[in-house]
């Protein structure tokens, strides 16, 4: 494993890029960031100059980039959706549009799971249709449930 060390997602889509096709799984756990500023500031902006006006642009998607130049590799490709409303159905649109080997999707709405709390419940959904439901638990936990089910899709794809 190699650690790059990127200030933007620019730099981290370069990155990835660059060493994604030495690894059997790679775990995309979350967007860096959507959107960006269209310019950068070279200095603090100032109080007292008026109201100023942000012009945001897309980040590039690295999963959705990775997932459409994976070709016939056996690599196992893991991304996440944090979603408030139609769960299920936006997950499911995110796996086939990346080319997901499976997605995990969790209701960043609920107080008991997400992202301010210890405990999470997710729905895993695999490229062959399968939904499976965790029960809330331990973060730590879902994530070695999570690492069993990977390794089950790459014994598997051997």
């Amino acid at each position: 494993m190699t650690l790059c060390r990127v200030k933007t997602a620019e730099e981290m889509r370069q990155a990835v890029l660059a060493e994604c096709r030495q690894y059997d799984v790679i775990i995309k756990a979350a967007a860096v960031l959507d959107w960006r500023p269209k310019e950068t500031a070279e200095h603090k902006i100032k109080k007292g100059r008026g109201v100023q006006t942000l012009e945001l642009v897309e980040n590039p998607d690295i999963l959705a980039e990775l997932g459409c130049s994976r070709g016939n590799s056996p690599c196992i490709l893991v991304g996440f959706a944090a979603e408030t409303q139609d769960l299920i159905s936006n997950a499911q649109e995110k796996l086939k549009k990346k080319n997901l080997d499976l997605i995990v999707v969790n209701d960043v709405s609920r107080e008991d799971a997400g992202f301010e709390a210890d405990t999470n419940a997710v729905k895993i959904l695999y490229r062959d249709g399968h939904l499976e439901e965790l029960p809330l638990m331990p973060k730590e936990e879902v994530a070695e449930q999570l690492l069993d089910r990977i390794k089950s899709l790459r014994e598997k794809s051997l």
